[in-house]
């Protein structure tokens, strides 16, 4: 779930349609064979509202899956426009209170948009709990898309076992412990039922499927991974520096928002044990959206010396960011994808994540050796010092695998995939309506 708790790819040589869990071979009972749905496909043009509950910028997770669709979406000529938070309440706030809120009452200023416009669109393509009506109250007769960047579900369940897990951490002021609380609980109210009114559901990952299917979601659920642009693969790629230069420099690098989620109560001793083995290593924390002194005291290093921490960044300024780096990390206890590992890779940087739905899809074919135990930080920190004392042609060769995994994850692909998925569902849609129709008429 993204909403509170974050600022938050295929093979080239197949269609993503070839994956069992959205596999396109049968006609859903449709009247007419997949051959000449295939053939709708590629002439229809869609109109879709992309619909997400936070801000449109390319550095949020979230809002970047549907900005790199839209963007292929509209060179292949479909019409796409978006509504988000800043849409829903255009004077920012700096307050953490205020945003909650903000979060919480976005559904009811997203459905009045689209009763306005309705009209407008075949396709919603919402994150999950940002849409909790029915189509009759929205009056809206097009395909209704829930999309999950990370499954509400798994982070309700990261939430209770972190608060077990950590006992200490910050429970803020009394009026705090009330509110939070509280616009938690209408979130996840939302998102139950939103995915009841969806037509189809879009998830990055298997696991996250069969949640949904185990909880008896109505809907149909698809598997639709994420990915790279051609232009950011090829900028990863062209940044790598050579393996000797990046043995020389033993620096580790970590991408993603500096929290508990991401394993910053884990990284303390991570780091001990590296420096511990290998005293020059250095560590690069990056898009940490919390300053440096914070990641050092949490660290529990009082030098910076060793260290390298950006808060934010351009996304365009990442390749030069990482190029040197030898060795990612990315403790993340729940994750829908990660965006992140991928970028890794694709610069040739083996990436070693905790063995959890999002990277295990990225990585557990080609690359398992990559995959630890969730929590196990000596496995992780033992994994990180075997690739910094590999030999030259070693590395190279587990450089150059990592980025054939992140050439399998392409955005063009992806999208083409998607209003593949989305034009059947319609089609199928129409056809069950046309059925009634002729049903009643009947009668």
């Amino acid at each position: 779930m993204i909403n509170l708790f974050t600022a938050i790819d295929m093979p080239v040589s197949r269609s993503l349609s070839g994956i069992t869990s959205i596999r396109c071979d049968i006609n859903f009972g449709l009247p007419w064979p997949i051959d000449l749905l295939s053939k709708q496909i590629v002439e229809k043009s869609l109109r879709i509202l992309g619909i997400v509950n936070l801000p449109w910028d390319p550095r949020l997770g979230a809002a970047r899956v549907w900005l790199e669709l839209s963007e292929q979406w509209k060179k292949a000529g479909h019409k796409i426009d978006k509504f988000c938070l800043s849409d829903a309440f255009p004077k920012p706030t700096r307050s953490r209170a205020l945003s909650a809120w903000r979060q919480a009452i976005f559904p009811y200023r997203a459905a009045r948009y689209v009763r306005r416009h309705v009209r407008k669109y075949d396709v919603i393509d919402c994150l999950i709990g940002t849409l909790p009506f029915s189509k009759k109250s929205l009056r809206f007769n097009g395909l209704l898309v829930g999309r999950s960047i990370g499954l509400y579900l798994a982070y309700d369940e990261f939430i209770r076992f972190s608060r077990h897990q950590w006992p200490d951490q910050p429970r803020g002021k009394f009026l705090g412990r009330l509110f939070y609380p509280f616009t938690s609980w209408l979130l996840r109210r939302q998102a139950d039922r939103a995915v009841v009114h969806c037509d189809l559901l879009n998830v990055p990952n298997e696991e996250e499927k069969r949640s949904l299917e185990q909880c008896s979601a109505s809907a149909r659920v698809i598997v639709l991974p994420y990915g790279l642009n051609e232009t950011e693969r090829a900028g990863l790629a062209d940044a790598a520096r050579s393996a000797s230069e990046r043995l020389a420099r033993k620096e580790i690098c970590f991408l993603g928002m500096w929290s508990v989620r991401k394993g910053s109560r884990d990284w303390p001793e991570t780091v001990r044990g590296i420096l511990d083995s290998v005293p020059s290593a250095r560590f690069a924390f990056l898009g940490t959206m919390t300053d440096e002194q914070t990641v050092l005291h949490d660290l529990r290093i009082s030098s910076n010396e060793s260290i390298r921490c950006l808060t934010s960044y351009d996304p365009r300024e990442l390749p030069h960011l990482i190029a040197s780096c030898a060795v990612g990390l990315f403790p993340s206890y729940i994750e829908g994808f990660g965006l992140s590992v991928l970028e890794q890779l694709a610069c040739g940087i083996p990436t070693i994540a905790y063995d959890v739905p999002g990277p295990r899809h990225i990585l557990n074919t080609s690359a398992a050796e990559l995959l630890v135990p969730v929590g196990n930080v000596n496995a992780m920190t033992d994994r990180a010092l075997e690739i910094l004392r590999m030999n030259e042609s070693d590395y190279s060769a587990l450089s150059g695998k990592c980025r054939q995994i992140a050439q399998q994850f392409r955005w063009e692909q992806i999208a083409s995939d998607t209003i593949r998925e989305y034009t059947i569902a319609l089609a199928r849609q129409k056809s069950g309506n046309h059925a009634r129709t002729a049903q009643t008429v009947s009668v």
